[in-house]
């Protein structure tokens, strides 16, 4: 049986639960299980208040949650250890994600015994076969979606455009911005803001950022409009609105990516920094069609 372990925002669930519906294609006895560790750091279980999709909390699945908490407890190693290694005798253990985030297709075989998938599993190749299920499934119900919102997505249609979102925020926490945060900076987006005008006629550019004070005072021009009314556990709504756009200037992060990727515009344009993280290429995290730009600061 393999279980695929459900962490961290919404990006990254949604980039869990598509790896998980391609494992559950393959083999039916896949499940998923939500990490509580991930509760009071992010939102929640993001994808039933977006999506709809149910975490059943059986009995079988708080048996299996022990089991992985059990697995990873890494404290008193005297005592954890032997039971550890007893368990990955029996063929119960934990299967982390290669850190160059590249496509393995041999994390997509089905296992003997008991493997917790734990990882962002975010290149497209690990679920670009079910990709209209995967559309399907992340669909953003309109029912939740209020008045202020609706007059952004008509300025969004009456135009040409192109969202621009800058993650700032936890990016810039010490051990955040070493790994993460320098990627994306001011020269970045300008010259990504170039880029797109060299291609498209006419874009009108939509901001969407957890930093609007310092996308306020670096960003101006005629044709830029700063979307500044969801937060909190209402930011979800911010991908609704980007995935409207017509074209997209992503940031390196999971929340970017999904938000470009459900754009069902066959035309779109989506600029992307090259480096996922500083100094690091990875190959396989962006779709082929996405343009990558050099790390400019």
């Amino acid at each position: 049986m393999d279980v695929v372990v459900i962490f961290n925002g919404l990006g990254n669930q949604m980039s869990q639960y598509a790896f998980y519906l391609e494992k559950k294609k393959i083999s039916k006895s896949t499940r998923f299980l939500f990490s509580k560790k991930s509760k009071n750091i992010h939102n929640g279980f993001e994808l039933e208040k977006v999506f709809g999709i149910k975490h059943h909390d059986s009995l079988f699945n708080k048996l299996l949650y022990l089991i992985y908490i059990t697995l990873s407890y890494e404290k008193f190693g005297f005592i954890s250890k032997p039971f550890i290694t007893l368990l990955n005798l029996i063929g119960i253990r934990i299967v982390n994600e290669n850190d160059d985030y590249d496509f393995n297709p041999d994390y997509l075989k089905s296992s003997r015994g008991i493997k917790f998938y734990v990882g962002g599993w975010h290149s497209e190749r690990y679920f670009a076969d079910i990709k209209d299920t995967i559309q399907k499934v992340f669909q953003f119900n309109p029912d939740k979606i209020d008045a202020q919102n609706f007059e952004v997505i008509s300025k969004i249609k009456n135009t040409t455009s192109v969202s621009v979102h800058i993650r700032r925020g936890d990016f810039l926490d010490a051990n955040n911005y070493k790994k993460f945060g320098a990627v994306c900076s001011r020269e970045y987006f300008l010259a990504a803001i170039e880029k797109i005008r060299s291609l498209v006629k006419d874009p009108h550019f939509f901001f969407f950022t957890n930093d609007h004070t310092w996308v306020t005072e670096n960003f101006k021009s005629p044709d830029f409009t700063m979307v500044n009314i969801n937060f909190s556990d209402n930011s979800w709504k911010d991908m609704f609105l980007i995935s409207n756009c017509e074209h997209h200037i992503n940031s390196n992060g999971s929340f970017s990516w999904w938000s470009a990727w459900l754009n069902k515009n066959e035309n779109k344009i989506v600029i992307v920094p090259k480096n996922f993280m500083v100094n690091r290429y990875f190959k396989d995290i962006y779709p082929d069609n996405w343009i990558q730009l050099e790390e400019s600061n």
